[in-house]
């Protein structure tokens, strides 16, 4: 299987993130891609490719063109406002019953086009973005051209970001690009299978009224963790996208026995949809102990998921999400790839 990798990714690191009631260093930084490559390389796979540079074509039929501009001005401005170093993030959130539309003031702009405390700007962040979107791009294209599955070594991961904000270490939706670009090169529907921990709001929130794309996701809860607002099982879709978004939620403690079955129910309605390709958010932070999860699935258990991923028989575009448990991060990873390619 090949990989769409890219060393611009490492500018973005030296931000933190709230955590509750802690600012402590972003736990999604540099060193877990060089974690799931060494990782990936154990088990044999090692083509990695350079991802061809795209322009925003594509994105700006995921994201509004103005938030992409944003993402790109960001820390110019705020640098421009307080200096070299440091880090860019918002001090007020829109809410209801406050205006959002942006002045000029890097700050203003944050308080749109942001949902969190998680989606820090450095130096480098803009560059990692594009780097992000442009291996999604490239695998989709590699896809066009024979390849049957193909995986895109990429952060930021995309799946919270939604259509003008982001968030959760999300800037461009990723998994959301990649499907677009599946479209554009003539698939006539796609299905996102999204495996992190967390629920992809981002990911959901953009097809939600379209039945082109099918959205299944196996969560935690909402009552139980982030991003708290959004994953319930009653979430179906609306308009044309209605009983095209499948939201698998459990709760904290889930081991695979719960999870399991939950994927083959994600994937038996996949098949049932029949589309042309399968787009897969890859997260990993199910496996127990990791430090921004809370379910306990094992190292085992992701080869289990990659073996019935294969199963439905469809090609296949891996996308990185999350995963932040940094000793068993590259087995976890390579385990999902292996069995897949077991399958």
């Amino acid at each position: 299987m090949k990989l769409i990798y890219s060393e611009d990714h490492r500018g973005h690191a030296g931000a933190k993130e709230m955590r509750y009631d802690q600012m402590i260093p972003m736990s999604e930084c540099p060193e877990r891609m060089d974690i799931i490559l060494a990782g990936l390389a154990d088990a044999g796979f090692s083509d990695i490719v350079p991802p061809n540079a795209h322009g925003f074509e594509t994105v700006h039929q995921i994201h509004d063109p103005n938030f992409v501009s944003f993402l790109e001005r960001c820390y110019p401005l705020w640098e421009a406002e307080f200096g070299p170093g440091g880090f860019a993030t918002a001090y007020v959130f829109g809410m209801r019953g406050m205006a959002q539309v942006p002045n000029q003031s890097v700050h203003s702009m944050l308080s749109c086009y942001t949902f969190d405390v998680c989606a820090p700007f450095v130096d480098g962040t803009w560059q990692a973005i594009c780097s992000a979107k442009d291996s999604a791009l490239t695998g989709a294209d590699l896809m066009q051209q024979g390849e049957q599955a193909v995986f895109s070594v990429c952060r930021p991961a995309g799946h919270h970001a939604m259509k003008d904000m982001a968030g959760g270490y999300c800037y461009l939706n990723n998994a959301a690009i990649a499907a677009q670009q599946h479209l554009n090169n003539g698939a006539k529907r796609v299905a996102i299978l999204d495996m992190d921990y967390h629920h992809g709001n981002g990911t959901q929130s953009i097809f939600y009224d379209r039945a082109d794309v099918l959205y299944a996701s196996l969560h935690c809860r909402p009552e139980d963790e982030y991003p708290f607002l959004m994953g319930y099982a009653t979430e179906v879709g609306e308009g044309d996208g209605k009983g095209y978004n499948l939201n698998l939620p459990m709760p904290r403690g889930t081991k695979f026995d719960v999870w399991g079955p939950a994927l083959e129910c994600a994937l038996a309605r996949i098949q049932a949809y029949a589309p042309d390709v399968l787009v897969i958010s890859l997260g990993v932070d199910a496996f127990a102990g990791d430090p921004v999860g809370g379910f306990e699935l094992q190292s085992d258990d992701f080869l289990s998921a990659g073996r019935m991923i294969a199963k439905a028989g469809l090609p296949t575009h891996f996308i990185m999400e999350g995963g932040y448990e940094l000793e068993a991060l590259g087995r976890n990873v390579a385990n999902v790839i292996t069995g897949y390619e077991e399958g």
